[in-house]
């Protein structure tokens, strides 16, 4: 009876009465918690300490995906701190950078005339980046539909068989493997090419009016319907060959990577 009455009171009904066992929300979101906690120990510090800053944990468990997948170039891809930002002001390469930009701004007005472009200069620090995981809706979606499909895996005759290291691996793998539903718009903070002024996000304006701007809300009515998608990346080939893109997984048809000449390039 006591067995009967779990299964009634489970979210996963379902699956008690099928003779998995089910884990209570409660206990799955405790045993996740300790899970993000001891595979985000064994990370990079900076990626750790941006797991404690976020507090939902759905979006914590994404997050932590994303880290695992890119732990080989956590070091190289971390977004710059306050110092770095502030050294790269000025900078060689931020004139560089503002050089390309401007060259393919002008192309862009030359064949589209009445309207131009506009690139957001700011590097995009740690907190923002963090700012935008926590309040994104479909970051939130992602979390969520990640959040439940690991609860389910804990509940499964596999997964109780483990214990231990094994467990811990047998999630890390689940995360690893796992593809979230939407695909994140944002990449997982401090893994950002913004964080290094490694992309930038083209906007498209008349006058003070946003024509087609980053959202992937606005991608099908403007961008593709309003062939601005086309326009762009066409000013962008024909003026820069420094900007690779647009970004397709996801697709933002505004997001380029910017490739910063190598000291000694030809």
């Amino acid at each position: 009876m006591n067995g009967i009455r779990l299964c009634l009171l489970s979210v996963a009904a379902a699956a008690c009465l099928a003779g998995r066992p089910v884990l209570a929300e409660p206990a799955a979101d405790e045993v996740v918690a300790e899970h993000i906690a001891a595979l985000g120990a064994a990370l990079d510090e900076r990626a750790t300490a941006a797991l404690g800053r976020i507090d939902d944990l759905g979006r914590r468990v994404l997050a932590l995906r994303a880290y695992l997948r890119g732990s080989h170039s956590i070091a190289e891809r971390w977004s710059w701190t306050e110092e770095q930002i502030h050294a790269y002001e000025g900078s060689a390469e931020q004139r560089d950078l503002q050089q390309e930009i401007e060259r393919v701004r002008a192309q862009f007005i030359a064949a589209n005339p009445g309207y131009e472009i506009w690139v957001n200069p700011q590097v995009r620090s740690l907190d923002v980046q963090l700012e935008h995981w926590n309040t994104n809706p479909s970051i939130g979606q992602a979390g969520a539909e990640l959040l439940g499909a690991l609860q389910a895996y804990l509940a499964t005759p596999q997964y109780a068989q483990l214990s231990g290291a094994a467990a811990r691996s047998a999630v890390e793998q689940f995360l690893r493997a796992h593809e979230p539903t939407p695909v994140p718009p944002l990449a997982a903070p401090g893994l950002s090419p913004h964080g290094q002024m490694r992309a930038v996000d083209f906007q498209v304006h008349q006058g003070d009016r946003i024509i087609a701007g980053p959202s992937t809300e606005s991608i099908a009515a403007d961008w593709d319907a309003g062939g601005w998608a086309q326009r762009l990346d066409s000013a962008v080939r024909a003026a820069s060959q420094r900007f690779v893109g647009p970004l397709q997984h996801p697709r933002e048809p505004w997001h380029y990577t910017f490739t910063p000449e190598r000291v000694g390039a030809n």
